[in-house]
């Protein structure tokens, strides 16, 4: 069962501002500084996308799925809880 996230418990942790939207979970190379972008599974093929740019991340509807993702690609790869702040983005890593 996936845990429920808290919104404000997570701006509190973080120490972001209130206004702070919460993107997603998403997946992120660390070495590389980038983030899937995009992401498509079908029976006969898996479509990836990488970006430099926060803003084009894709988000994952549950930290599972993106956990699933992360177990099956590899590749330094590691799920992040992304954060728009309005003018710039944060990226945590979950507990």
């Amino acid at each position: 069962m996936a845990r429920k996230i808290n919104i404000p418990e997570l701006l509190k942790k973080y120490n972001l501002p209130l206004d702070a939207h919460f993107v997603g979970f998403v997946v992120h190379l660390t070495q590389s500084d980038e983030f899937l972008s995009f992401y498509e599974d079908t029976p006969h093929a898996q479509s990836l996308m990488w970006s430099l740019l926060p803003d084009l991340a894709y988000a994952f509807p549950t930290e599972n799925h993106a956990k699933k993702f992360v177990t099956s690609y590899g590749h330094g790869s590691v799920v992040a809880l992304l954060f728009d702040l309005g003018h710039t983005y944060s990226l945590h890593l979950p507990d």
